[in-house]
C-alpha cells in the first residue's frame, strides 16, 4: 500500500484546490482553443463517471441522466432545425456542460438524502429541486421560446426586453398571446415536472466514500464557477453576448464626458459658410416600426400617407426610395443612427460621438422629445444620447410602453424656440409600436378589411403622417426654419411575433422610409446639397449613416473621420445595392430574406 489512509484523503482533497488552479490558469483562454476544449471536455467526462461511480443505485442516475441530457441537449435539435450555425466543436463543449450540469444536480440530492436529520434533511432535499429548477431553466427558455414562435431566443430579443419594465412585458405578452404561448408554459411545467420526477430517485453515496465525495463536490464547484459560463453551451453563449452589449451601454453612458470634452478641444469643428448668421432650425424625426412596404407615398394601395404624398409635389421635399434600417430592433438601430458609429467604418459605438453631441459642440442649442419612455431596467445608448441635449422632454412618464398619451401631444409640447439661434430639435415618436390599437385615437380608426391586425397597423401609418404634418406645419414657420428630416427606426411586420424580432427577419422589418424637407431659403443657400439629394433619391441607403447625412444638411463639418463617399447629401455619395449592408455588418441588403406569401 504506497499511502496511508490519512494521506489518500489529504490527496483527495488537494484535487479541487489543484483543479481551480487549472481553470483559473485557462480561464482567459479563447473558448476555439484545444487547451479549454480537451480540458471541459474531461471535466465532463471524469464528472459522469465518478457520479455513477459514487452514487449507489445505478438505475436511477440512469434514468435521469438520460432524461436531463435530452432536455439539455435538445436545444441544439432546434438549432440544427432552424439551419443555425453550430459546430461539433460547439455541440461537444455543450456536452461538456451538460455532463458537469447533471453531475452538479446529482450529488446535491446525493448529499441532502444522506443527511439523518429530519428537519435538515427536507430543507436540502428542497434547496436541491431548487437547483435543479434553476440548471433545468437555462434549455427550458429557449425550448419554451421555440414552441412559442417557432424561433430560438436571442440575445437580440434578450436585450430588447432589457429595456422593459413588467408593466410592458404585460403588454407585450397582451399584445402577442396566442394558444403556443400557453402550450410553452405547460411545456416548461412538463419539463421540470418530468426531470423533477426521476431526480427524486436518486439515492445517496456510500458513507465510507464521503471525502472522495466531497473532493467530488469541491470540484463540481469549482467547475460550476470557472468553467460552465466559458464551455460555450448554446443558452451560455448567448447570455455572454448579451452582456457584453450591456456592458457596452454602460461604457457609453461612463464616457459621456470624455466625449464631449474632447469635441469642445477639437479646433477642426466648424459650420459651412452658408449657414445663415440669422439662425437656423433643423428638424430630426424618428419613426417608430413604419415599414415603407405599407406606406402610400411608396406605393401600398391603401391612403395612409395622403399629407406625404401632397408635400411631395414640391421639389424641395425628396423622397428616398431604398432605405434601410442597420437593424430591426430600436436600441440597437438608433445607436448608429445618431452617432457616428457604421456598419462601413470601425469605430465602436462607445467611442462615437453623437449628433447632438456634434451639433451642441458646433454651437446649436439642442432639445429632444420623445413620447417613448426614458428608461427600461437598462439605460441604453438612446438615454444616453438624449441626456446630452440642452433641453430633454418626455411626453410619456408612465411605466407603460402604450403610455398616456398619442404623439400629438409632442406637438402640443414644442418649446418655444428662439429663432435668431442655431436649433436642432430630435422628436422620437411612438408611430406604430405595437398594440397598434394604442397608439392612435378614435378618429383615425379608418382602415377596415379581413385582417385587423394589419387595419389597426396600417390607422398608425395614417396617424403617423398627421402627426409629421402637425410638426411640419408648426416648424417651418419659423424664420430660422430650414430643413426636417424623417425615418423609422426600422420597419415591421405585423404578423410575426414582436413585429421585428431579428431571429424570424424579413426585409419588410428593415426597409424603412426617408425623407428630407427642404425650405426654400436653404435651397437656395446650399444648392448643392439640394442637387446631390435628388440625384440621391434613388440610391440604396442604411440609415445608421443618418449622423453623417443630418450633420451635411446642419452645414457641420471637420469631425476627423467623416467619409463625402457615406454622405446623402454629397454627390461623391458612392453605396450601392451590393456595397449597402445590414445587421450591423453582417449581411448585404441582396440577402435578406423575404417571407413565403
Amino acid at each position: 500500500m504506497i499511502f496511508s489512509s490519512d494521506k489518500k484523503n489529504l490527496l483527495s482533497l488537494a484535487v479541487p484546490v489543484i483543479l481551480t488552479l487549472i481553470l483559473y490558469g485557462v480561464y482567459d483562454f479563447s473558448l476555439r482553443s484545444y487547451v479549454t476544449f480537451a480540458l471541459y471536455v474531461a471535466i465532463g467526462l471524469a464528472s459522469i463517471f465518478l457520479t455513477f461511480r459514487l452514487t449507489i443505485c445505478k438505475k436511477a442516475i440512469t434514468r435521469f441522466a438520460i432524461v436531463f441530457l435530452f432536455t439539455y441537449l435538445s436545444v441544439y435539435i432546434f438549432s440544427l432545425t432552424l439551419g443555425l450555425n453550430t459546430s461539433l466543436f460547439d455541440f461537444c463543449k455543450g456536452i461538456a456542460f451538460s455532463l458537469v450540469a447533471l453531475s452538479t444536480c446529482a450529488m446535491i440530492r446525493a448529499l441532502a438524502r444522506g443527511i439523518e436529520t429530519v428537519w435538515l434533511k427536507k430543507i436540502c432535499s428542497f434547496i436541491s429541486y431548487v437547483v435543479l429548477f434553476l440548471f433545468v431553466l437555462l434549455p427550458s427558455i429557449l425550448i419554451c421560446y421555440f414552441v412559442a414562435t417557432g424561433s430560438l431566443i436571442s440575445s437580440d430579443i434578450i436585450i430588447a426586453l432589457a429595456q422593459t419594465n413588467a408593466t410592458e412585458g404585460t403588454e407585450f405578452i397582451q399584445s402577442n398571446f396566442n394558444i403556443m404561448w400557453l402550450l410553452a408554459f405547460i411545456a416548461l411545467a412538463c419539463i421540470y415536472a418530468v426531470n423533477a420526477y426521476f431526480f427524486r430517485d436518486i439515492t445517496t453515496f456510500d458513507s465510507t466514500h464521503f471525502i472522495t465525495v466531497l473532493s467530488f463536490f469541491l470540484c463540481l464547484a469549482s467547475s460550476v464557477w470557472l468553467a460552465l459560463p466559458r464551455m460555450d453551451y448554446l443558452p451560455f453563449s448567448i447570455i455572454r453576448v448579451t452582456s457584453r452589449q450591456l456592458d457596452n451601454f454602460e461604457i457609453y453612458k461612463q464616457q459621456k464626458t470624455m466625449r464631449l470634452s474632447k469635441l469642445n478641444k477639437l479646433d477642426s469643428l466648424k459650420l459651412s459658410d452658408t449657414t445663415d448668421p440669422n439662425g437656423n432650425l433643423f428638424v430630426l424625426v424618428i419613426g417608430e416600426s413604419e415599414t415603407r412596404d405599407r406606406m402610400q407615398a411608396y406605393g401600398f394601395s391603401r391612403e395612409n400617407t395622403p399629407y406625404l404624398v401632397e408635400q411631395l409635389k414640391n421639389p424641395n421635399n425628396i423622397l428616398f426610395t431604398n432605405a434601410y434600417s442597420s437593424w430591426p430592433q430600436t436600441v440597437q438601430a438608433l445607436s448608429y443612427s445618431l452617432t457616428e458609429a457604421n456598419q462601413y467604418k470601425k469605430k465602436e459605438t462607445v467611442d462615437a460621438y453623437s449628433i447632438i453631441e456634434l451639433a451642441r459642440a458646433s454651437g446649436y442649442e439642442t432639445y429632444w422629445l420623445s413620447n417613448q419612455r426614458k428608461y427600461g431596467v437598462y439605460e441604453t445608448p438612446v438615454t444616453v444620447i438624449s441626456s446630452t441635449a440642452n433641453h430633454e422632454i418626455w411626453v410619456n412618464g408612465s411605466s407603460k410602453m402604450e403610455g398616456v398619451f398619442f404623439d400629438e401631444e409632442i406637438v402640443r409640447r414644442l418649446p418655444k424656440l428662439d429663432e435668431s439661434k442655431n436649433i436642432l430639435v430630435v422628436i422620437h415618436l411612438m408611430g406604430s409600436h405595437q398594440k397598434y390599437d394604442k397608439r392612435l385615437p378614435g378618429s383615425f380608426l379608418k382602415f377596415e378589411g379581413s385582417d385587423e391586425t394589419l387595419d389597426y397597423y396600417d390607422n398608425t401609418v395614417l396617424y403617423t403622417d398627421h402627426i409629421l404634418e402637425e410638426i411640419y406645419s408648426k416648424l417651418k414657420v419659423k424664420s430660422n426654419f430650414k430643413a426636417m428630416i424623417y425615418f423609422s427606426d426600422h420597419g415591421e411586420d405585423p404578423h410575426v411575433i414582436g413585429g421585428h424580432d431579428p431571429v424570424n427577419l424579413n426585409g419588410q422589418m428593415l426597409r424603412i422610409p426617408l425623407v428630407v424637407y427642404l425650405s426654400d431659403k436653404y435651397c437656395q443657400d446650399n444648392p448643392e446639397i439640394h442637387d446631390a439629394l435628388v440625384r440621391n433619391k434613388d440610391r440604396y441607403f442604411s440609415n445608421d449613416l443618418i449622423f453623417d447625412l443630418a450633420a451635411s444638411i446642419m452645414g457641420i463639418s471637420g469631425l476627423p473621420g467623416m467619409d463625402d463617399n457615406l454622405n446623402l447629401a454629397d454627390k461623391s455619395y458612392s453605396l450601392d445595392k451590393k456595397s449597402v449592408l445590414t445587421m450591423y455588418g453582417k449581411m448585404h441588403i441582396d440577402e435578406i430574406p423575404e417571407k413565403e406569401n
